[in-house]
């Protein structure tokens, strides 16, 4: 992965700030930061990772032990365990979290929501379009079981672990490192800077010198990426317009060739459904024309309820039944659209429909909505199953 890194020096005023970049990769894992003007920064952002580093006075970094893995568990208590250890009130507050799976430590990083918006209307007003947003104490070579210090420009940044370390005025430092020595001691310490500036409560640690407080090292950045201060932060179009949408491109052309061919076939399966009801339709008709031969037809099912009304009227008890078990079934072959009337017969006092449905399972669906919703007496009297039909004779005995 190329990792475009760019680093905000400490300023009062956002709009007059100074940057270093450096570029590392997996091949070439250490990189060495140098002050850089925008115009650069934006002709060399194309194609890489963008990891921008705010200063450390604009973030805090802490850990809290909160006995819960689930993200939004953690999002939701984290802001009011901090509570008494922030200065703003958490509303105008934006924390990201990462809690790793080997201990129960989640690691917390917390930024001003306001002061969020104007380092991100920066970048944007430059062309600049971040993946991840750290604090700049990350940018620092991370040594095992060590600490990295740098002083620089008046200003020390220590950095104990992967995700802990502070960053404060010189005449500081010895105060804030009484404190963190009380907690551990490390093995050894890693020192750029004024000889003459080095702590004496560090003295006797052992001590390494680094040759460039300005290198960086890939692996060390790739490590504390999920503690990213843009995850989950919204300031209304921004989160769209600073998602880096090129390496999505050709999955979204994938998905709009998906989409095109799903509608194509769902618009061929409504061609196929309604011509299946047509033909239905046509089967009612016939059924009609069987029943009632010579009449014209102009809507078969109400035509066919209204003969059914007048038959009702005369005293042949067989014939209306069977007049009624007709108008009753006819409507079902629509909502059954895969089962096909071969023939009807009506002797012996019972209605006789030769169908055939796709699966035995769906003959029985089509049986009992007839018993259920028809209201009918239904038998099966015989059935002939192949490879992919059913063919299968009802007998319909009348209305219960």
């Amino acid at each position: 992965m190329q990792l475009l890194l760019i680093k905000f020096h400490s300023t009062k005023s956002i709009d007059q700030a100074t940057l270093e970049s450096a570029i590392v990769t997996s091949k070439q894992k250490i990189g060495h930061f140098k002050m850089t003007e925008w115009d650069d920064v934006h002709k060399i952002s194309s194609g890489k990772k963008v990891v921008v580093f705010l200063p450390d006075e604009d973030i805090l970094l802490t850990s809290i032990s909160i006995p819960s893995k689930n993200k939004k568990q953690l999002l939701q208590a984290v802001p009011y365990a901090l509570e008494e250890r922030l200065a703003d009130d958490i509303e105008v507050l934006h924390f990201a979290i990462y809690a790793e799976k080997k201990d129960d430590l989640t690691h917390v990083a917390v930024i001003n929501h306001q002061k969020m918006e104007q380092w991100l209307d920066l970048l944007r007003l430059h062309g600049i379009h971040p993946h991840y947003i750290l604090p700049s104490l990350y940018s620092i070579p991370l040594k095992a079981d060590s600490w990295t210090l740098i002083n620089k420009q008046n200003r020390s940044y220590l950095r104990q672990d992967k995700w802990s370390g502070f960053s404060c005025d010189h005449s500081l430092l010895a105060l804030f490192l009484n404190d963190e020595l009380e907690k551990q001691t490390p093995e050894a310490i890693y020192y750029a800077g004024d000889e003459t500036q080095y702590p004496t409560a560090l003295k006797g640690i052992e001590k390494h010198l680094l040759n460039d407080a300005n290198e960086t090292n890939h692996d060390d950045i790739i490590e504390v990426l999920e503690l990213n201060l843009l995850t989950g932060f919204s300031r209304g179009d921004s989160a769209l317009f600073n998602f880096n949408w090129k390496p999505w491109r050709p999955a979204i052309i994938l998905a709009s060739l998906i989409a095109i061919i799903w509608l194509g076939m769902m618009s061929w399966q409504n061609h196929l459904l309604n011509k299946k009801l047509a033909n239905i339709e046509a089967e009612i008709e016939s059924v009609y024309k069987k029943t009632f031969p010579g009449s014209r037809i102009q809507n078969a099912p109400v035509q066919m309820s209204q003969k059914l009304k007048a038959l009702q009227k005369d005293d042949s008890a067989t014939s209306g039944s069977a007049l009624q078990a007709i108008a009753t079934v006819s409507p079902f072959f629509k909502k059954f659209p895969k089962i096909d009337l071969k023939e009807i017969r009506h002797q012996n006092h019972e209605l006789l429909l030769v169908i055939s449905a796709p699966n035995l399972t769906r003959l029985e669906a089509f049986k009992n909505s007839l018993i259920k919703k028809g209201a009918l007496k239904v038998e099966i009297k015989a059935s002939t199953t192949t490879a992919d039909k059913v063919e299968s004779t009802l007998i319909i005995k009348g209305v219960v």
